[in-house]
């Protein structure tokens, strides 16, 4: 459950709750729609206090009671403490070791290996293990597996032992994030030094999620954020002349640490200015004719229903992205153009390189032959660019279009197209899935291929976006270029 922002309508005034990392949102009491700007950058929040300081005193002295003296507070001070905030879907190709024989007699040496299976999983003979017995070795295979998983992690943005917090464990339905304003968190508290940057909190934070043999991952739908979090540091002093600094969340008023150091005040006081970038909100209209944008609240593009442009969030700005129909092969009118990027690419290994479908289809030869003609077809990775809710589902769509490399004829889109979905996954995502894509579709019994695809690096030589006529059943959308079917269920309106 992803925590929401709560904040004020820039048309009305009126109160504004949106999901954290939404990029389009509707007033609920004037109905303006406005489109989040910031994306792809860490924006910045504070979550306010619950706790005020007469609370917070209380409860470091009841923390300090057992202690046998007779304590009584000499100041309480709220700081507001700077956390990354980490999100994103986890996907990975992840190994495991399978024993299908365990060795024996001369006799039980037939064994019958695991068939490949579909959507691109399969198995391969690994080397044997040490002999079982006087017969045959034990025998072991390598599983390959697509996993997906939800990153949402919090880490600390400036090193503090004393705090004893080294993650938030923020509690959606109890916490709400407030837009950072310098001023109004100054007038509640002390802001605290920002610390802990660069590269390795980057990699800290979109850690795998659970360790193992990881042979091919990427995160995509990347999310960082700098959450200001309040915490009470109430000093303390008793009759006999003894002294504590005690630590409190100002949400819970949990004591994370009643004996801290008197250097952590020096700590947590920042000594310079920090530069914070904040959500902003402007209208969601069209650049070309300023008419309403569709409100999609994940979709980093939109299309306008009245001129068909479509237009990419970048920072502050919509910028127009030119694309490509594919036409239809199939009459009737219950169907649903659906966004794809394509990136055509040239990929290097140590063992070569592939540019064009020919080669793809020797490397990944699927059911399917090489042909002569298939060299002048340049290799292009296809990922939809729509919500799919499962993305084991978008792995197998993002497969089958870059196996089967589909080729259009020219043109521009027909006239009053509105295709009534945006894209969700960002160009950037899609590159980043290419390398995925290319192991997902060579064979994973063949060790040559597995190792051209682990080394392999993607050239981009072009990119664009495609929509594709998708034809609606009572349970699917199926593609009407491949057959390829999509449930109903998978994609989130």
């Amino acid at each position: 459950m992803p925590l929401s922002v709560a904040t004020t309508c820039p048309s009305c005034g009126g109160s504004l709750e949106f999901e954290h990392g939404s990029n389009a949102v509707r007033c609920g009491y004037c109905g303006s729609s406005h489109v989040v700007t910031g994306h792809g950058r860490a924006l910045s929040y504070y979550i306010p206090e619950k706790i005020d300081p007469n609370h917070a005193a209380g409860l470091a002295l009841a923390k300090l009671a057992p202690r046998g003296e007779s304590w009584r507070p000499r100041e309480a001070t709220l700081f507001f403490v700077p956390f990354h905030h980490f999100t994103g879907q986890d996907l990975s190709w992840e190994a495991r070791e399978e024993v299908i024989s365990e060795g024996g007699n001369d006799e039980d040496r037939l064994f019958r290996a695991a068939p490949f299976g579909s959507g691109g999983f399969g198995s391969s003979l690994d080397d044997f293990g040490e002999a079982s017995g006087h017969g045959t070795p034990r025998l072991t295979e390598k599983r390959f597996e697509l996993a997906t998983r939800h990153i949402d992690r919090t880490l600390p943005a400036l090193d503090v032992p004393g705090l004893n917090v080294c993650s938030l464990g923020l509690r959606p339905e109890v916490i709400k994030l407030s837009l950072f304003e310098k001023e109004a968190v100054l007038k509640r508290g002390l802001l605290s030094p920002l610390g802990n940057g660069g590269e390795d909190i980057e990699r800290r934070g979109y850690a795998p999620a659970r360790q193992g043999e990881i042979v091919a991952r990427k995160v995509i739908g990347r999310t960082r954020s700098l959450i200001h979090f309040p915490f009470w540091v109430v000093e303390a002093e008793a009759d006999g002349g003894q002294s504590a600094i005690a630590v409190l969340d100002g949400v819970s008023g949990d004591v994370t640490n009643a004996d801290a150091p008197p250097a952590l005040l020096d700590r947590l006081v920042a000594k310079d200015g920090n530069h914070f970038e904040t959500v902003g909100l402007r209208p969601l209209k069209c650049p070309e004719c300023a008419a309403d944008l569709p409100v999609r609240q994940r979709d980093v593009l939109f299309f306008c229903g009245s001129c068909g442009q479509a237009w990419y969030i970048s920072g502050t700005e919509l910028n127009r992205v030119p694309y490509s129909v594919i036409p239809r092969g199939k009459t009737g009118n219950d169907m649903e153009y659906l966004p794809f990027w394509f990136i055509q690419a040239r990929v290097l290994s140590g063992s070569g390189e592939i540019s064009s479908k020919y080669d793809l289809t020797r490397l990944a030869p699927g059911l399917r032959v090489p042909q002569e003609e298939d060299k002048k077809i340049p290799l292009r990775f296809f990922v939809p660019a729509f919500e799919i809710g499962n993305l084991n589902i978008l792995s197998r769509l993002a497969a089958g279009f870059t196996r089967a490399q589909p080729v259009w004829p020219a043109g521009r889109p027909p006239e009053g197209l509105a295709p009534t979905r945006g894209c969700f996954i960002s160009p950037e995502d899609a590159l980043e899935l290419a390398p995925l894509i290319l192991f997902t579709l060579v064979p994973k019994g063949n060790k040559r291929a597995l190792a051209f695809a682990l080394e392999s690096k993607v050239e981009v030589r072009d990119a664009g976006l495609v929509l594709v006529p998708f034809s609606r059943t009572r349970l699917d959308y199926v593609d009407e270029l491949l057959g390829l079917a999509v449930p109903v269920a998978a994609l989130r309106n």
